[in-house]
């Protein structure tokens, strides 16, 4: 796998490269990024100001890319148990390192574990250009 992870996690600004689609494979290792509070939609509990940057991450899933909040909706706390790893095993899920949250790759909707009935991700749109995933909607 060819990759070009830097060694801390990026800030990403709406329009910009997260990264290119080679340094992802299907349940591999997640891409960690930062978002600005301001640049995505607010929800309930968010507890963060405007200018603040949340953690999240970017997935391959069966020749797909997801990006999503890194942050279990049953406690908000990073999913991945070392840098990156958020996929169990089999490389089938997404699962909290802490509570043993267990989630749908496509839809980010718990499936299993402590999370409230209903509960997901929160998704972050992107946009695939010539091999680059751009965070937001272009």
């Amino acid at each position: 796998m060819s990759t070009c992870l830097p060694s801390s996690d990026p800030s990403i600004r709406k329009g910009q490269i997260i990264c290119p689609t080679s340094a992802l494979q299907h349940g591999g290792k997640a891409f960690r990024f930062f978002v600005l509070c301001e640049e995505i939609v607010a929800f309930p509990g968010m507890n963060a100001d405007p200018d603040d940057e949340l953690p999240a991450f970017l997935i391959q899933f069966e020749d797909q890319y997801f990006a999503y909040l890194n942050r279990c909706a049953h406690v908000s706390m990073e999913l991945d148990w070392n840098p990156g790893e958020v996929f169990d095993e089999e490389q089938q899920y997404l699962v909290c390192a802490t509570h043993y949250a267990v989630y749908e790759p496509k839809t980010g909707r718990c499936i299993q574990g402590p999370c409230p009935d209903g509960a997901k991700l929160r998704a972050l749109p992107i946009t695939i250009r010539n091999d680059l995933i751009y965070f937001g909607d272009l």
